[in-house]
């Protein structure tokens, strides 16, 4: 059956699912926006499962390579079959499909500026754009151990003090452009958009990571430096499902650092002192 679009919307008993199958790691930060998308959202709980991994699921592949041979979260099983990835990829098709509007802005420059917002963070900051042997994305600076351990595999290393203090300068530097441009106390308009959902699970990486590997002040609890990213961050926070995202990650990370797991990124910097960590 055609829909309005012209595509071909039948299904055989084959390749329908009952649900649509969400799959989810609790501290990954592409993952949690999706997930934050759901829990804003609500009510979706008869259309789509969560299947939620472990960090050792990303390296064994298991169900997961089934939807995405990058072995990759997120990734997105639809109910007719369609093997989804790339969070902005789920995120359109969920706004698609199961979308009422309350994210998308009514002016037209307002939703350029949020597609703005989520290209900076995709392009600069979340993604390596390459799936090639120690190719890394540049939050991957603040926890992606030097030499392979438990955490990092050998293909995930980032060994080179200096690739590694440009990836945190690059952070600075779009910071300072959200700081720049953040337009009220969400980052565009007088609401959550999906520029708000992208960047605020990132940036609990980056509150608890970049003082605590770094040593830069609180960041998103100052207002010397980043005043305007730090009233967007407490007026996320006091929404309830923003929290919980939060207390996901944060659970995790802060679990990790017990454990020890980014201590060898604190001994790079520790050790190589003639090169630029702290910002603020």
């Amino acid at each position: 059956m055609d829909d309005n679009n012209g595509r071909d919307n039948t299904n055989t008993a084959s390749d329908v699912t009952k649900k649509c199958f969400f799959y989810d790691v609790k501290h990954s930060n592409n993952s949690a926006r999706v997930r934050l998308w759901l829990k804003v959202h609500g009510g979706l709980g008869d259309h789509i499962e969560t299947v939620t991994l472990t960090h050792a699921d990303l390296d064994g592949g298991g169900k997961l390579v089934e939807v995405n041979p990058l072995k990759k979260v997120p990734a997105f099983l639809t109910d007719n079959g369609l093997k989804l990835f790339e969070s902005f990829v789920i995120l359109s098709y969920l706004e698609d499909r199961f979308g009422d509007g309350r994210f998308i802005l009514a002016n037209v420059e307002d939703r350029a500026l949020v597609q703005l917002f989520v290209r900076i963070h995709d392009i600069y900051i979340s993604s390596p754009n390459c799936t090639q042997p120690n190719f890394s994305h540049t939050q991957g600076c603040m926890y992606l151990d030097p030499y392979p351990t438990k955490y990092t595999p050998e293909r995930r290393t980032m060994p080179n003090p200096i690739v590694r203090a440009s990836k945190l300068k690059e952070i600075y530097e779009r910071l300072c452009w959200l700081e720049e441009n953040i337009q009220s106390d969400y980052m565009v308009g007088d609401r959550i958009t999906h520029a708000d959902i992208t960047w605020y699970p990132t940036c609990i990486f980056m509150e608890i990571l970049l003082p605590y590997v770094f040593g830069w002040g609180q960041i998103f609890h100052e207002k010397d430096h980043f005043p305007r990213l730090t009233r967007w961050f407490e007026t996320c926070t006091s929404n309830e499902h923003f929290a919980s995202v939060r207390d996901d990650i944060s659970g995790v990370l802060k679990s990790q650092q017990r454990d020890g797991r980014f201590d060898t990124v604190r001994k790079v910097a520790l050790d190589n002192p003639d090169i630029k960590w702290k910002y603020i």
